[in-house]
Protein backbone atom coordinates (compact mmCIF):
# COMPACT_ATOMS: atom_id res chain seq x y z
CA UNK A 1 0.00 0.00 0.00
CA UNK A 2 2.57 2.18 1.11
CA UNK A 3 4.75 1.59 -2.08
CA UNK A 4 1.52 2.06 -4.40
CA UNK A 5 1.16 6.06 -2.48
CA UNK A 6 4.68 6.82 -3.12
CA UNK A 7 4.49 5.50 -6.70
CA UNK A 8 1.21 7.86 -6.96
CA UNK A 9 3.16 10.97 -5.41
CA UNK A 10 6.66 10.43 -7.54
CA UNK A 11 3.90 10.44 -10.47
CA UNK A 12 2.42 13.40 -9.47
CA UNK A 13 5.70 15.18 -8.48
CA UNK A 14 7.30 14.68 -11.87
CA UNK A 15 3.97 15.62 -13.96
CA UNK A 16 3.93 18.77 -12.01
CA UNK A 17 7.58 19.25 -12.77
CA UNK A 18 9.78 21.31 -14.92
CA UNK A 19 9.91 18.09 -17.05
CA UNK A 20 5.81 17.28 -17.23
CA UNK A 21 2.96 19.44 -17.67
CA UNK A 22 4.86 22.44 -17.73
CA UNK A 23 7.00 21.19 -20.75
CA UNK A 24 3.79 20.22 -22.33
CA UNK A 25 2.05 23.17 -22.14
CA UNK A 26 4.91 25.33 -23.36
CA UNK A 27 5.36 23.12 -26.70
CA UNK A 28 1.75 22.96 -27.24
CA UNK A 29 1.74 27.35 -27.00
CA UNK A 30 4.81 28.15 -28.70
CA UNK A 31 3.70 27.52 -32.18
CA UNK A 32 0.55 29.61 -31.36
CA UNK A 33 2.31 32.29 -30.02
CA UNK A 34 4.96 32.44 -32.74
CA UNK A 35 2.85 32.43 -35.46
CA UNK A 36 0.42 35.72 -33.37
CA UNK A 37 4.09 37.36 -32.93
CA UNK A 38 4.44 36.71 -36.56
CA UNK A 39 1.70 38.13 -37.80
CA UNK A 40 2.06 41.23 -35.25
CA UNK A 41 5.47 41.83 -36.75
CA UNK A 42 3.97 41.45 -40.38
CA UNK A 43 1.62 44.37 -39.05
CA UNK A 44 4.03 47.13 -38.15
CA UNK A 45 7.42 46.37 -39.73
CA UNK A 46 6.51 44.29 -42.89
CA UNK A 47 8.03 40.73 -43.84
CA UNK A 48 11.95 41.86 -42.62
CA UNK A 49 11.29 39.61 -39.32
CA UNK A 50 9.85 36.55 -38.09
CA UNK A 51 10.17 34.40 -35.03
CA UNK A 52 10.19 30.84 -34.13
CA UNK A 53 10.18 29.89 -30.13
CA UNK A 54 12.22 26.61 -29.44
CA UNK A 55 11.85 24.49 -26.66
CA UNK A 56 14.44 22.14 -27.55
CA UNK A 57 17.99 23.26 -26.92
CA UNK A 58 21.28 21.94 -27.54
CA UNK A 59 24.08 20.68 -25.25
CA UNK A 60 27.34 21.24 -25.00
CA UNK A 61 27.54 17.48 -26.05
CA UNK A 62 25.09 18.38 -29.11
CA UNK A 63 22.16 16.40 -26.96
CA UNK A 64 18.36 18.13 -27.22
CA UNK A 65 17.29 18.79 -24.15
CA UNK A 66 14.27 20.89 -22.78
CA UNK A 67 14.84 24.75 -22.80
CA UNK A 68 13.43 27.74 -24.31
CA UNK A 69 14.69 29.75 -27.25
CA UNK A 70 13.59 32.89 -29.37
CA UNK A 71 15.27 32.78 -32.87
CA UNK A 72 14.96 35.66 -34.80
CA UNK A 73 15.23 35.22 -38.70
CA UNK A 74 15.89 38.86 -40.68
CA UNK A 75 14.55 38.22 -44.20
CA UNK A 76 17.05 41.00 -44.92
CA UNK A 77 20.51 39.94 -43.99
CA UNK A 78 19.09 36.06 -44.20
CA UNK A 79 20.60 35.29 -40.78
CA UNK A 80 19.28 34.04 -38.31
CA UNK A 81 20.01 34.46 -34.06
CA UNK A 82 18.72 34.52 -30.41
CA UNK A 83 16.70 37.57 -29.50
CA UNK A 84 19.63 38.46 -27.21
CA UNK A 85 21.92 39.32 -29.61
CA UNK A 86 19.75 41.90 -31.81
CA UNK A 87 20.03 44.94 -31.58
CA UNK A 88 18.02 47.25 -28.75
CA UNK A 89 15.70 48.85 -30.98
CA UNK A 90 14.35 45.47 -32.73
CA UNK A 91 14.56 43.78 -29.20
CA UNK A 92 11.45 46.46 -28.29
CA UNK A 93 9.91 45.36 -31.60
CA UNK A 94 10.19 41.76 -31.07
CA UNK A 95 9.89 42.37 -27.42
CA UNK A 96 6.65 43.89 -27.95
CA UNK A 97 4.78 41.45 -30.73
CA UNK A 98 5.71 38.87 -28.04
CA UNK A 99 4.03 40.00 -25.48
CA UNK A 100 0.81 41.08 -27.04
CA UNK A 101 1.37 37.68 -28.68
CA UNK A 102 1.12 36.24 -25.08
CA UNK A 103 -1.48 38.55 -24.02
CA UNK A 104 -4.07 37.00 -27.67
CA UNK A 105 -2.95 33.57 -26.65
CA UNK A 106 -4.20 34.05 -23.27
CA UNK A 107 -7.54 36.30 -24.18
CA UNK A 108 -8.31 32.93 -26.60
CA UNK A 109 -7.59 30.61 -24.43
CA UNK A 110 -9.47 31.43 -21.16
CA UNK A 111 -12.60 32.40 -22.74
CA UNK A 112 -12.63 35.47 -21.58
CA UNK A 113 -13.28 38.87 -23.46
CA UNK A 114 -11.60 41.68 -22.87
CA UNK A 115 -12.16 44.84 -23.89
CA UNK A 116 -9.32 47.23 -23.23
CA UNK A 117 -5.75 47.10 -23.30
CA UNK A 118 -3.56 49.42 -21.27
CA UNK A 119 0.76 49.90 -22.23
CA UNK A 120 3.24 52.80 -21.12
CA UNK A 121 5.79 54.64 -23.12
CA UNK A 122 6.79 51.88 -24.52
CA UNK A 123 8.21 53.73 -27.80
CA UNK A 124 10.66 55.64 -26.19
CA UNK A 125 13.74 54.17 -28.10
CA UNK A 126 11.99 54.09 -31.41
CA UNK A 127 12.64 56.55 -34.05
CA UNK A 128 9.95 58.86 -35.56
CA UNK A 129 9.21 56.24 -38.46
CA UNK A 130 9.43 53.22 -36.13
CA UNK A 131 7.12 55.35 -33.77
CA UNK A 132 4.64 54.81 -36.77
CA UNK A 133 5.11 51.38 -37.18
CA UNK A 134 4.74 50.95 -33.74
CA UNK A 135 1.34 51.92 -33.49
CA UNK A 136 0.37 50.14 -36.57
CA UNK A 137 1.17 47.10 -34.51
CA UNK A 138 -1.09 48.41 -31.87
CA UNK A 139 -3.64 49.03 -34.00
CA UNK A 140 -3.12 45.14 -35.54
CA UNK A 141 -3.31 43.96 -31.64
CA UNK A 142 -6.88 45.37 -31.45
CA UNK A 143 -7.53 43.87 -34.62
CA UNK A 144 -6.92 40.41 -33.68
CA UNK A 145 -7.90 40.25 -30.30
CA UNK A 146 -10.99 41.71 -30.87
CA UNK A 147 -10.10 44.39 -28.42
CA UNK A 148 -12.19 48.13 -28.50
CA UNK A 149 -9.57 50.31 -27.61
CA UNK A 150 -6.00 50.64 -25.87
CA UNK A 151 -4.70 53.44 -23.22
CA UNK A 152 -1.60 54.13 -23.64
CA UNK A 153 0.94 56.48 -22.51
CA UNK A 154 3.48 58.57 -24.78
CA UNK A 155 5.60 61.49 -24.63
CA UNK A 156 5.46 61.24 -28.50
CA UNK A 157 3.43 64.45 -29.92
CA UNK A 158 3.32 62.38 -33.24
CA UNK A 159 2.16 58.91 -31.42
CA UNK A 160 -0.59 61.01 -29.37
CA UNK A 161 -1.73 62.76 -32.50
CA UNK A 162 -2.35 58.81 -34.27
CA UNK A 163 -4.33 58.20 -31.23
CA UNK A 164 -8.82 58.17 -31.96
CA UNK A 165 -8.86 60.24 -28.77
CA UNK A 166 -6.15 62.25 -26.56
CA UNK A 167 -6.66 62.75 -22.40
CA UNK A 168 -4.38 65.04 -21.66
CA UNK A 169 -3.74 65.83 -17.71
CA UNK A 170 -1.75 68.48 -18.17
Amino acid sequence: YIEAKVADWTLLAKALGNDGIIALSIDDAGPTLAALANDLLLGCYGPRFTVSLLTQVETAKGEAREGFAIVVHDAESGQSKALEHTSGGERVWINECLTRAIALYLAQNSGRRYQTLFSDEADGALDEERKRMYMRMKRTVLRLGGYEREFFISQTPELTAMADAVIDLS
